[in-house]
């Protein structure tokens, strides 16, 4: 077990499908135009531009190496597979730039006393919206052979260039936590906690439906062999390490970089 690669696996719609990536990239970036309307500043709209560009680009890596593999691309009906430099941007928009959003956006209402509760409310609403989502055509996994190549997509979680850039990306978020003022600090701690607990929950979803799962095995010069289903210890790990850290800690950055750039401002927190 020690010896061997381990890899997320999307059995469902969202490793596939680009048109709803699209779609949800968008919805966030309306939450970012709606801020910058009402409360007179850009802070949204800098984090999805950074959330955007450098989630592409490290998709463009992980994808031209081979650490992450896609069997089809579909965007309404329309065969993209093979037009990365497009579906990479649409990755970083409806992943890293939505889920970024969605903290930000969730976390400085929730973090304020006077809107707490109602945004909380609101925030519980929204994550119900996933049960129907997700339960409503999901692959059974139970159906689905172990190690089938046809998975719409399988990504090795610790490969070395990942691993190097997810503690470069670590270690951006702590200095950040450490270096900014409480009131930044605060937002922060908030926009974190949205993101660890939507991701959390969406990934429940997707497990319960069979639409994500845990494979361990071997990948050698882009041959995959013994391929099988995690131990439910080591799947639950590899989860739990996915959402805490791979799709909510490395976020953070997207949030300091504009701070660092005085872009945003403390005062707008």
């Amino acid at each position: 077990m020690l010896l061997e690669n381990v890899f997320m696996i999307r059995g469902g719609s969202f490793g596939e499908d680009f048109g709803a990536k699209l779609i949800m990239g968008l919805l966030a970036l309306i939450a970012c135009i709606y801020d910058w309307k009402k409360n007179e500043r850009m802070d949204y709209l800098w984090i999805y531009i950074f959330a955007t560009v450098i989630w592409a680009a490290s998709e463009l890596l992980l994808q031209l190496s081979g650490t992450r593999v896609f069997q089809e691309k579909d965007f309404f009906g329309i065969d993209i597979t093979h037009a990365i430099y497009l579906t990479v941007i649409l990755q970083g928009m409806s992943e890293a730039a939505l889920v970024t959003t969605i903290g930000i956006f969730f976390g400085d209402r929730i973090k304020n006393k006077d809107t707490r509760k109602r945004w909380i409310v609101i925030y519980l609403i929204f994550l119900s919206g996933f049960v129907l989502l997700y339960l409503r055509n999901g692959i059974n996994f139970a159906s689905v052979p172990e190690g089938d190549l046809s998975i719409p997509s399988r990504r090795d979680m610790f490969p070395l260039l990942a691993n190097i850039f997810i503690a470069i990306m670590c270690a951006i978020a702590i200095i950040w936590f450490i270096k900014a003022d409480s009131e930044t600090r605060k937002r922060g701690l908030f926009t974190y906690l949205i993101m660890a607990s939507f991701i959390a929950w969406w990934t429940l979803m997707e497990w319960l439906s069979g639409q994500r799962w845990i494979e361990v095995g071997n990948l050698t010069n882009g041959v995959y062999s013994n391929l099988s289903r995690a131990d439910p210890f080591v799947e639950f790990l590899a989860l739990a390490y996915d959402y805490m850290v791979e799709v909510s800690l490395i976020y953070i950055p997207f949030i300091a970089i504009p701070y660092w750039l005085n872009l945003i401002k403390s005062n707008n927190t």
